[in-house]
C-alpha cells in the first residue's frame, strides 16, 4: 500500500507543480505587465525552497568530498524559455562516480521531503489527523481539522510547504547521473539474483522500504493538499486580473521554470 500510495501521489504532484510554475509566473506578468518583474516575483515567491534546494546540493557535495564552485540564487532566463532559479557549481573529476553524483542531484528531494514532513508532523500534527480519518469518527475529525486551522502562524507554515515542495524536485541537470546509477542498481540486482540472494535482500529491505514509501507518500500528499489551495488562489487571481485588464494569457508548451 505505501508503494501504491507513492505511485499515485507522485505523478499528481508533478502535474500540479507544472501548472503552478506556469501560472505563478503568468499571474505575476498579468499584475506587473513586465516580463522581468514577473520573473523576479516568481523567484521571490519560491525563494525559501530554492535556497534549501541549492544548499542541499552544496552541503551534500562537500560532505561527499566533491569540490564545489560558485552558488547563485538569482533567476536567469534560458534560451528555451525556462527560468533557472539557481545553481551550484561542482567539479566532475575522475573520482566523481554516478552514485555520489546521483546523491548530490537528489539531495534537494530528500531535504525538501524531510522539511515538509517536519512541518506536517511537528506543526500541523497530521499524524493525529490521519489516525482520526482512519477511525471514521466525524466529531474527532472536525476537532482535528479545527486544530490545524488554528495553528499559530498557520499561513506562514502553509506558504513554507508550498515554496519548499515546489522547488524540491530535481532538475534535468540534477538527474544527469541517474541512468548510470540505475544501471548499477540493475546490475547489482542481477548479481544477487544469480547468487540466489535476492529474496534474502528483499526480506531485509521490506520493512525499511515500506516505511520510506509511507513517509514519501505522506509528504507528497501534504504537498498536494497545499498546492490545491494555492492553485485555487492563483486561478481566482488570474481570472480577476484578466477581467479587470481585459486580457487573457495563452501559455506555451514550454516549462515555466526549473530550479537547478
Amino acid at each position: 500500500m505505501p508503494f501504491l500510495w507513492l505511485a499515485l501521489t507522485l505523478p499528481i504532484l508533478l502535474l500540479l507543480q507544472r501548472w503552478i510554475h506556469r501560472h505563478l509566473r503568468g499571474v505575476a506578468y498579468l499584475i506587473t505587465g513586465r516580463m522581468n518583474w514577473s520573473v523576479l516575483i516568481y523567484a521571490i515567491v519560491l525563494f525559501p525552497g530554492v535556497l534549501l534546494h541549492e544548499l542541499s546540493h552544496l552541503i551534500t557535495a562537500r560532505l561527499l568530498g566533491v569540490r564545489t564552485g560558485s552558488i547563485s540564487l538569482l533567476p536567469q532566463a534560458q534560451k528555451d524559455g525556462t527560468i533557472r532559479l539557481g545553481y551550484v557549481e561542482y567539479y566532475k573529476g575522475r573520482t566523481l562516480d554516478p552514485i555520489r553524483e546521483s546523491l548530490i542531484g537528489g539531495a534537494p528531494l530528500i531535504t525538501g521531503t524531510l522539511a515538509v514532513l517536519l512541518i506536517g508532523l511537528r506543526v500541523f500534527d497530521v499524524g493525529n489527523l490521519r489516525a482520526v480519518i482512519q477511525s471514521g469518527d466525524v466529531e474527532q475529525l472536525t476537532t482535528a481539522l479545527s486544530q490545524i486551522f488554528t495553528t499559530p502562524d498557520f499561513l506562514v507554515w502553509l506558504y513554507l510547504i508550498f515554496a519548499i515542495s515546489n522547488a524540491m524536485m530535481p532538475s534535468p541537470s540534477d538527474r544527469r547521473a541517474w541512468p548510470a546509477f540505475l544501471l548499477l542498481l540493475a546490475l547489482s540486482a542481477g548479481v544477487l539474483y544469480g547468487l540466489d540472494l535476492s529474496q534474502l535482500v528483499l526480506d531485509g529491505l521490506r520493512d525499511p522500504l515500506t516505511t520510506l514509501f509511507g513517509y514519501l507518500g505522506l509528504a507528497f500528499s501534504l504537498a498536494i493538499g497545499v498546492d490545491i489551495v494555492f492553485i485555487f488562489v492563483l486561478y481566482v487571481t488570474e481570472g480577476i486580473v484578466s477581467r479587470i485588464k481585459g486580457v487573457e494569457l495563452v501559455y506555451e508548451a514550454a516549462e515555466s521554470g526549473q530550479s537547478q
